[in-house]
């Protein structure tokens, strides 16, 4: 083989150390980049992302806006989303796909039809509600007239109210 390269005019190179070094490390680097969960965040998948709730417990975000790097709960949902997509799937089905695995709570809010839509979105305010009801109900049994000052009471604040007009009068 080594003679028909010469034949052909081509010798054989050869690939010092560094160089090969410097070739390892940038395969090492196209390799990271590779993996990198950013290059997932098309337009479609922050879309469908953005009806999804980020469940890592670090953030209060959706999938699609999610900004911590290597989320444990974003990136595989963003992944999946993105693969999802390539195969046709249309937000619809990736979101029911998504809900029917992991329950309701993966959506970011919660839904609007249905009984369960309606105690989600009415029952703060209805617990809210009662418990001032609770509260009114407790202070108002509870509630007690201000007993009469007794003597001793009635001197002190004498004697008090003597020291204050005293002030008063120096400042004058």
């Amino acid at each position: 083989m080594l003679a028909r390269l010469q034949q052909c005019g081509l010798k054989r190179v050869r690939i010092s150390s560094s160089q090969k070094l410097f070739f390892v490390f940038f395969l090492a680097i196209a390799a990271l980049i590779a993996q990198d969960p950013t290059s997932y965040l098309t337009p479609d998948v922050i879309r469908v992302g953005d009806r999804l709730a980020c469940r890592c417990g670090g953030c209060r975000n959706t999938v699609g806006n999610c900004p911590m790097l290597h989320c444990g709960s974003a990136d595989p949902l963003r992944r999946r989303i993105y693969e999802m997509k390539m195969h046709g799937s249309s937000d619809d089905q990736i979101v029911n796909t998504i809900v029917r695995e992991q329950g309701v709570v993966a959506l970011s809010s919660p839904p609007a039809n249905g009984l369960g839509g309606l105690i989600t979105w009415v029952g703060p305010g209805i617990a809210l509600l009662v418990g001032f009801v609770i509260w009114s109900s407790y202070v108002r049994r509870n509630r007690q007239q201000p007993r009469a000052l007794s003597q001793a009471d009635q001197e002190l604040i004498g004697r008090y109210r003597d020291q204050i007009d005293s002030e008063l009068e120096d400042r004058s």
